[in-house]
Parts: C-alpha cells; structure tokens; sequence
C-alpha cells in the first residue's frame, strides 16, 4: 500500500540538500523514526562514523581519541578543558587539541536552560536560505513574505562588534519566510530567510 507521497524535493526543502532517495524510503516505511534522525544529522552531522565510547558516555580530559574519517584520513582529537555553561545561551566552550593544535568549539549545553530563542540554522547548500553571517543583533528588517527580491538586494541590516552590515538577497525569488525580527539576537547560521526562486 502508498505509505506516504512525500517526494525527494520536499523532504530536501525541510531537512536539506543531503537527503536522498533511500531517504524518502525510509520516511515512506518509518516517518517519525527518520524526522528524529533527519533532526539529529542536522543538529550534530554525520556520527556514523564516531566510536561507541565517543557518543555513548563523557570523555575523558586529557585522553586521546582516534576518529578515522575515511582510509588514510585519521584524527587524533584530546579534550583539555570544558568551559563554564554561559547561562545567557546556555552555552559553553571545549578546549582540544586536534592532531596537536589547540581548538575550541562552542556546544549546546541540553542540561541548562536558556534565555536566548533558539533558531533553526540554514543549510549553505541551499542558496534559498539565507543564514547570519556571524552573531549580531538585528537592526532592520527590511522585507515580509511576499516581497520579490533581486540578487544583492538587502534584506536586513545586521549589528556586530559596534559595526553595521547588510544582508542581501543570493538570488532572484519571492521571500517565503521571515525569521526573525528587528531588535532580535541572531548566532553565526541562523536561518534569517526563505527565498522562493523564480524560473
């Protein structure tokens, strides 16, 4: 029997340009099982390949992980020190080194409670989403659904590091989809808007 006519073009709109055939397969067979994964891809990436120890219990600080990538691509990751959660973002930052270079990255903590929305971020394959540029606050918004947009045209105006910048439109389209507000704070890859193309 027809379990579902969602095609490859709709689970690409919501979930991204990595879904494939095999994908829709497994929506059709399993939707709520494939949502959950689709939403976990997005959040984290590809773990497939992560070791059992790395995602099933806390790393150890100062113990060197190995991750093969793929034949001959191997990594060497040490975790150094973990941050304060910043109770603003909920927030907090991994000291490691990656194959003996000192790294940081900034993570979510799930455990603590934030006072800052959180955003769905935009997938930079897809040049009909358009993602912030880096953390700023939002001076301006300068379109609504329905407006029709050219190349370059602004969409926003954006506020960081006591500096202004312009957002502006990568393609030629009508804008679907409005994220976010003037006055609002934006993280680097914030989905800030939607752009129907035209053809």
């Amino acid at each position: 029997r027809v379990v579902s006519t969602q095609s490859t073009g709709d689970l690409t709109t919501k979930y991204g340009s990595w879904v494939s055939d095999r994908d829709v397969m497994s929506y059709a067979m399993y939707p709520s099982v494939f949502e959950e994964y689709a939403t976990h891809y997005n959040t984290y990436g590809d773990v497939s390949k992560l070791t059992s120890d790395m995602v099933l219990k806390p790393v150890d600080i100062g113990k060197e992980y190995t991750y093969t990538l793929d034949k001959g691509k191997r990594f060497y990751i040490t975790p150094v020190a973990i941050g304060q959660v910043d109770p603003a973002t909920a927030s907090q930052d991994i000291f490691f080194e990656l194959n003996g270079e000192p790294k940081r990255i900034t993570v979510q903590n799930t455990s603590s409670e934030s006072t800052v929305q959180s955003r769905p971020k935009a997938d930079p394959k897809l040049k009909n989403q358009v993602g912030a540029p880096m953390s700023a606050s939002v001076l301006e918004v300068r379109v609504a659904p329905g407006s029709k947009v050219a190349t370059g045209d602004t969409l926003c105006m954006l506020s960081a590091m006591k500096m202004e910048m312009i957002v502006a439109s990568p393609v030629c389209g009508t804008v679907t989809g409005v994220e976010v507000n003037g006055g609002e704070s934006v993280s680097a890859q914030d989905l800030l808007f939607t752009i129907s193309t035209e053809t």
